[in-house]
């Protein structure tokens, strides 16, 4: 295990070398470098870099509302960054097109041009929402160029690799700060209103989100850079200088990596925390093959991460209610069910006073309070379908609070709408200002009541009648979604349905009218099948096995480098986490993703650079043909 040369840190296998080694490798390698790589039309500008590293840390911060429009494109200021950075590449590219050498094989270059081809094809040929499948399309297709062209060209040198890093992980720590105080204070921070619409909440419960649409974001975020807090810390336990100083600087990396690692709870998503102890795990089987002293220190960091997460687990199930409550259920759709036992159908004559018998059972995860700030009530609501308009929607507080299990029975005073005629009263639980309990499950009771004319008084206030509404598809859970996905792609086997089409067809399926269109399959690998069909599917795994297998393989490696073990483990925490949810067509996951790939790319063009340096400078001097360990 060795460490980047241009921080001057050693690992402990490389300290036999250094100093049997040091001068000839200043004497040698750099020129030779120099004299493969790096000829005078191949010296990149300082501000392509700054540009990139404006990108990387902008990530979390992208602007709810498009600066401007190109067609049906919406460009937001991430979109700006990333096509400045593209075609700053372009430049750059042609500038040294003497000295540039790609990491990129020609078979994965005709990968590359299949998946874009496919992309494109799959959303000319949608059944419906052409356009949308266009538009991510070209998201995915950008994300691609970046990865594998803008990085591989901009990025030279491991100082390079460091420092994107860092930039990236240090947005990503911005982020969470931001949320964090957000979360304390209990209460949303209107100036992030530009970033985002509106905080992710789960019942009454604020989840950590930050800048990013949803908490799930934030939480894909913190684990695919929490690696590179951890390869931070590893560099100053093992840097040279001042005892003293760096036990400062790595205490206070160590405190900054528990506050990150506790941010992933703070958001309440299940699949990030099992995806960081599985990240940990597999990082730690990975190295452990190797029997170098550092490698054993490497493998003791990764477990210790998976220790701390099992130890954060048990504290938060102990005092925090919110991740408590996600363990227990898969989501707070199971949080609010309530069966109510009402009358069928009764006349009552306008304007009538009667007292109706009512039972309610609760069957959720919370206890109803009919006090506090949002309080939980029996509602009902008087609709008037034949006129689509809503008379009313009474509301009758709980006496006493209602643990989940328990049976109650009410005597509730009811008052018949002033107009006659036949009305539906849908009786529901309510939580003010958070939700109908009907519109988390759909279920709710109904009773059919005919107003006839009557000589009742007139009510002390008036009812103005409003429209009537009727509750949305509740949120499917994943078992729903992917089966609703599977007879999608039975539909369109071949092709699929197009680029982010799921989100605006499961509904159809489900047999509704109104659903909600931000939802995804919640899973990588089916949102793939089933907007690119069989064959989009093929050439996307395809890629991912590659992928995979590289990692695999240079992990296994003596002298693998700390930032190359960061961007992989990042790369894993998304291909763990996607087989519970779908980050690639939001911005600041989606281009992370793109953005971590790309510094894979360029430190494998990096590898192979050094390799050859140092192949080169022994051909030259085969009386220093000693076994020379790269240091980065």
């Amino acid at each position: 295990m060795c460490i980047d040369p241009a921080f001057s840190a050693t690992a402990h296998i490389c300290k036999l070398h250094q100093k049997r080694m040091s001068n000839y490798i200043m004497a040698s390698v750099p020129q030779t470098r120099s004299q493969i790589n790096s000829p005078s039309t191949a010296v990149r500008p300082a501000w392509a870099l700054v540009l990139l590293a404006i990108l990387a840390f902008t990530l979390p911060f992208e602007l709810d509302a498009p600066l401007f429009h190109l067609g049906p494109v919406v460009v937001t200021n991430v979109e700006v960054m990333l096509g400045l950075v593209l075609l700053t590449a372009v430049w750059f590219r042609l500038r040294s097109s003497a000295g540039y050498c790609s990491p990129i094989t020609g078979r994965f270059w005709l990968w590359a041009a299949a998946f874009s081809g496919i992309l494109l094809l799959a959303a000319f040929l949608a059944p419906a929402n052409q356009s949308n499948a266009l538009k991510a399309s070209l998201r995915l297709t950008s994300g691609l160029a970046l990865a594998l062209f803008a990085i591989p060209v901009l990025i030279r040198t491991w100082v390079d690799v460091r420092r994107i890093a860092w930039v990236i992980l240090t947005g990503g720590l911005v982020a969470a700060a931001i949320g964090l105080v957000e979360y304390l204070q209990n209460r949303e921070l209107l100036w992030l209103t530009p970033l985002r619409q509106q905080l992710t909440i789960a019942g009454v419960f604020i989840r950590l989100t930050g800048p990013y649409d949803y908490a799930n974001q934030a939480a894909m975020f913190i684990e695919a850079t929490l690696p590179i807090l951890l390869m931070t810390i590893w560099f100053v336990w093992h840097k040279q200088g001042s005892r003293r100083g760096r036990t400062a600087v790595l205490v206070l990396l160590i405190l900054l990596a528990l506050f990150y690692l506790q941010a992933s709870f703070l958001t309440a998503s299940r699949a990030s925390i099992v995806t960081i102890a599985l990240v940990s795990l597999l990082m730690a089987g990975l190295l452990w093959p190797k029997s170098a002293g550092a490698n054993k220190q490497m493998r003791m960091m990764w477990l210790g991460v998976a220790t701390a997460v099992v130890i954060l687990t048990l504290l938060n199930t102990q005092f925090n209610s919110l991740f408590r409550l996600r363990l227990q259920t898969e989501g707070d759709n199971e949080w609010y069910r309530a069966a109510l036992i009402v009358p069928q159908s009764w006349q009552m004559a306008a304007n009538e006073q009667r007292t109706i018998p009512i039972t309610l059972t609760n069957n959720g995860a919370l206890t109803w309070r009919s006090s506090g700030s949002q309080p939980i009530n029996l509602g009902a609501r008087w609709l008037d379908s034949a006129q689509n308009m809503s008379y009313g929607e009474p509301r009758w507080p709980f006496a006493n609070p209602v643990p989940p299990g328990q049976t109650v029975e009410m005597n509730v005073t009811l008052q018949a709408p002033a107009q006659p005629g036949n009305y539906e009263l849908i009786w529901d639980v309510v939580q003010e200002q958070v939700t109908w309990f009907g519109a988390k499950n759909n279920s709710f009771a109904v009773s059919q009541v005919t107003v006839i004319p009557g000589a009742q008084p007139e009510p002390s206030v008036a009812v103005t009648p409003t429209a009537a509404w009727d509750y949305s598809l509740p949120i499917p859970n994943r078992r729903t979604l992917w089966a609703t996905a599977l007879t999608l792609l039975q539909e369109r086997p071949y092709l699929g349905i197009g680029p982010d089409n799921f989100r605006l067809t499961y509904g159809r399926v489900l047999g509704a009218t109104s659903w909600n269109e931000t939802i995804h399959s919640n899973n990588w690998y089916v949102e793939t099948a089933v907007s690119l069909g069989i064959i989009g599917s093929l050439v996307v795994f395809s890629g991912m096995a590659w992928l995979g297998v590289d990692i695999s393989r240079t992990l296994r490696q003596k002298t693998v480098s700390i930032w190359q073990i960061a961007v992989a483990a990042g790369l894993l925490a998304f291909f763990i986490h996607g087989l519970l949810d779908f980050f690639l067509l939001f911005n600041a996951t989606g281009l992370l993703f793109w953005l971590l790939l790309g510094l894979w790319l360029a430190t494998r063009n990096l590898n192979r650079r050094d390799a050859e340096s140092a192949e080169f400078s022994l051909t030259k001097n085969p009386s220093a043909s000693l076994y020379i360990e790269r240091v980065h």
